[in-house]
């Protein structure tokens, strides 16, 4: 018997298949500009504008404003994708994505009436939703100081947004906001060792008044908008982001040191370095890490997607759970690398050579604040939960 395939679903690997071919096609100019972006500390602008046309900045964003809303493994194939030939291209369409998705979902209406204007660009957003603002409630809204740090993207966008305390509200009581980046203080301070082609700037509001319309609490709170991609909670939904960057600078790096490999003869021996034993397991052992991880991560992506759609419940431990297998594949897939580098010898060393690259970026990724060793302490509170539960 045929399978039956819901319309939904044939749309949806449409969507999947045309967007991943537009970043495919982009590969060689990500790869061209991969070190002007280094130089200049920020993604050149003709790559952005190549990026938003083919509208890699709003596959998170509900299709009611214009954004494709990929399922998450959707998602994680292009990100992998764009990983491959550049880590800031991939690291900007993560971020973009993450924070625009985040607003375009669960904004007000009316807020995001003004961030997606009718007729208007759609909106590339910028910023950081650890809570290092303080917001004073005043009629209609908030005003908000404060500084956020690790705003990738930031040259690029139109808007940024940041998450505050709210000063005399209730114990704990947190607000995610956005505001024109026209309203904020840029710092140019993005002089770094990984990830050099991020833009990653600080940008500081100084008693800014917010509309209450540009912002929502902190706490899950039901979706305004788009279908079962924003059921999820919030840190699952940007969950999946970092993962797939790593994955796909893991992979690129594993190509290369073979290509490295068949054209270096390093030692007294005078064998080639593809055709030595210990290079052959190393290799054998890095190939078989990258598979796990990438095996580990999709399934935790897939697992949180499928609760989504069927309308199931996210509790704390299931979030921390998943959450966990995305630290373990970022880490598995730096220290794969590592493995590998080490053969390389000098040459690696090479700014212009990209294991160098590789290396360097993957370690700027584990430093990520999704990725903390808290992930794994959180999981494993609730296996010691469920093992309470059961005895």
């Amino acid at each position: 018997m045929p399978e039956v395939v819901q319309e939904d679903t044939v749309d949806d690997r449409s969507a999947t298949a045309a967007v991943l071919e537009a970043a495919r096609a982009l590969g060689p100019a990500f790869e061209a500009a991969t070190r002007q972006a280094e130089v200049e500390r920020t993604l050149p602008q003709s790559v952005v504008e190549q990026m938003r046309e083919a509208g890699l900045f709003w596959l998170k964003t509900p299709k009611s404003l214009g954004g494709s809303e990929l399922d998450p493994v959707g998602f994680c194939d292009v990100v992998e994708e764009i990983a491959y030939h550049d880590a800031s291209a991939a690291w900007a369409v993560m971020i973009g994505n993450g924070v625009t998705g985040t607003f375009a979902g669960w904004l007000p209406d009316e807020g995001v009436e003004d961030l997606f204007p009718e007729g208007g660009p759609l909106p590339i957003m910028a910023g950081q939703f650890v809570p290092r603002g303080v917001a004073v409630a005043v009629p209609g809204g908030y005003r908000v100081t404060g500084r956020w740090s690790f705003s990738s993207g930031i040259m690029h966008s139109s808007w940024v947004a940041g998450a505050a305390r709210v000063e005399g509200g209730e114990p704990g009581e947190e607000i995610l906001l956005c505001v024109p980046k026209s309203s904020a203080t840029v710092h140019d301070i993005w002089f770094v060792a990984g990830l050099e082609g991020t833009g990653s700037n600080d940008f500081s509001l100084e008693d800014v008044f917010v509309p209450a319309s540009h912002t929502r609490r902190r706490a899950d709170a039901p979706p305004q908008r788009g279908g079962p991609l924003f059921r999820q909670p919030q840190s699952l939904f940007v969950a999946n982001e970092i993962t797939p960057v790593a994955v796909g600078i893991a992979r690129r790096a594993l190509d290369d040191i073979v290509v490295l490999a068949r054209a270096t003869v390093r030692g007294a021996t005078g064998v080639p370095l593809i055709d030595r034993a210990a290079f052959q397991k190393t290799l054998g052992r890095a190939e078989a890490k990258w598979l796990a991880a990438r095996l580990v991560y999709r399934a935790a992506v897939q697992e949180a997607w499928d609760r989504s759609v069927e309308g199931l419940p996210f509790d704390d431990g299931i979030v921390a759970t998943l959450r966990s297998r995305h630290t373990f594949a970022v880490e598995t897939c730096t220290e794969l690398v590592a493995e590998v580098f080490r053969y390389g010898g000098g040459r690696v060393l090479a700014l212009n050579n990209p294991m160098q690259r590789h290396y360097r970026n993957l370690i700027a990724a584990t430093q990520h604040v999704a990725n903390t060793e808290e992930n794994y302490e959180l999981a494993a509170m609730a296996i010691v939960e469920r093992s309470d539960d059961e005895s």
